[in-house]
């Protein structure tokens, strides 16, 4: 298998791993420090793991390097890994961790709020504010195709949103908050979320290529930076009040300490998804730069868009939400306007029509050809 499929499928994968694990952890019921059941509501905790993966990233990178050093400096592990400028400036990774500070702390609230599926469709937008962004810092060009690709996928956005707020009335199973408001709070967060992203990731696209950064290296210090802005959100968001939808906790903050801990005590199964989610993110994050890194980061989010499939294969197999055909027109909306922005498909398939009705003509010209009789009397002298 060509290593970057692999990589793609991993990415893919433990991208989806993550929203499924985050949503599921949304659902669990835990006790709070008031003795009562809550639920398992903490963006910044979600946000400061997430993190703490990337973190993991950087000792991986200083352990890639030390056995890269021993074998040699041609050895395979330096040139996948490890190999980049050492000229690099650990600082050039502080803006894009602080957009990603505030973007996921936007995503992991708006996705307890609305549906996993919802979710990842609406996350799609990205690549609406990777392509504008992209002409303000990259020199990009967008054509015709561009802009009706983004109109497009705007209208697919607009008719996911309108069917959440219709279908929340009768289907509930994941949804914390049963009322419109909610559900449509959770979606424009989301939007708000991908504006941040789609700045990140063309920020980070060109920071990577004009320093030649080693991706595990950056992933590395952006877990960093990442973790000391969240650590001190963290503090921040224990002691700040909060109002409903965002208060889903004993004493009504937008994220409780107190209640991670006395939640997660005894409770060996939200343990392991916690861990594995932290390890998940070390893995997505990483790819998601090295993708940047080696072709651009619309592919990234090309890349991204198709754990959607994934996510919508689960919740309807395990019964999370309803299957629903509104939803899927959405979907095929949103899905046509993403392949429509980064290849002219419909173009692609008229081309290849054509070439094979005029090589299929040219086959039976010969033919007939072939076939001709020869008009020339047979006796002549």
């Amino acid at each position: 298998m060509d290593h970057r499929v692999f990589l793609s499928l991993v990415f893919v994968l433990s991208g989806t791993f993550n929203v499924l694990v985050v949503k599921w952890a949304n659902q669990q019921q835990v006790i709070g420090s008031d003795g009562k059941l809550h639920g398992f509501q903490h963006p910044v905790v979600f946000t400061m793991l997430m993190f703490l993966g990337e973190f993991l990233c950087f000792i991986a990178f200083k352990v890639g390097r030390l056995v890269a050093h021993r074998r040699g400096p041609g050895a395979e592990m330096d040139s996948i890994l490890t190999q980049g400028s050492t000229e690099f400036h650990p600082l050039s990774m502080l803006l894009p961790t602080l957009l990603d500070v505030m973007a996921s702390i936007l995503l992991f609230t708006g996705l307890y709020l609305t549906y996993a599926t919802s979710f990842q469709m609406i996350r799609g937008a990205a690549l609406i504010f990777v392509g504008i962004f992209s002409t303000m810092y990259l020199n990009n060009t967008l054509s015709t195709r561009h802009w009706l690709a983004i109109f497009t996928m705007a209208c697919g956005i607009i008719d996911i949103i309108s069917l959440d707020v219709q279908r929340v009335d009768y289907d509930r199973f994941t949804l914390p908050h049963t009322d419109h408001k909610s559900i449509l709070a959770g979606d424009m967060l989301i939007i708000i979320a991908e504006i941040l992203h789609g700045l990140q990731y063309v920020y980070e696209e060109k920071q990577l290529k004009i320093l030649n950064v080693a991706p595990l290296q950056a992933a590395g210090w952006q877990g960093i930076f990442g973790m000391a802005i969240t650590s001190i959100l963290a503090i921040c968001m224990h002691f700040v009040p909060s109002v409903m939808p965002f208060n889903e906790s004993s004493r009504a903050v937008f994220d409780d300490w107190s209640d991670l801990w006395t939640g997660i005590e005894g409770n060996a199964a939200l343990i392991l998804a916690l861990i594995g989610f932290t390890l998940s993110c070390a893995v997505y994050n990483f790819i998601g730069l090295f993708i940047v890194m080696y072709s651009s980061s619309a592919n990234r989010l090309l890349a991204d868009c198709l754990r959607v499939y994934f996510i919508f294969v689960f919740v309807i197999v395990m019964e999370w939400e309803y299957f629903n055909l509104i939803t899927i027109m959405g979907f095929i909306i949103m899905q046509m306007g993403i392949i429509m922005y980064r290849q002219a498909i419909f173009v692609d398939w008229y081309r290849a029509a054509l070439a094979r009705w005029q090589r299929s003509r040219y086959v039976d010209l010969s033919a007939d050809v072939a076939a001709a009789p020869n008009s020339r009397p047979a006796d002549v002298i």
